[in-house]
């Protein structure tokens, strides 16, 4: 998945979270489940750019070859 991809799903996962907050209301099981989904997504994309920003560091920063 490219970087960018992880970043935008990020965002709509946060937005999901707060447009779950504001829409589903009046049904807590439902809003239960969306926020756990949402914040599952975004936990996952926010690891992935973590580990992708890591190794991308460790690539430019290793010692050079003799």
């Amino acid at each position: 998945m490219p970087l960018w991809l992880a970043v935008v799903l990020l965002l709509l996962a946060l937005g999901g979270i707060v447009l779950c907050r504001r829409y589903l209301r009046h049904d807590r099981s439902a809003q239960a489940l969306c926020i756990v989904v949402c914040a599952l997504v975004a936990l996952a994309c926010a690891v992935y750019i973590g580990l992708t920003v890591l190794l991308v560091a460790a690539v430019q920063d290793r010692p050079p070859t003799l």
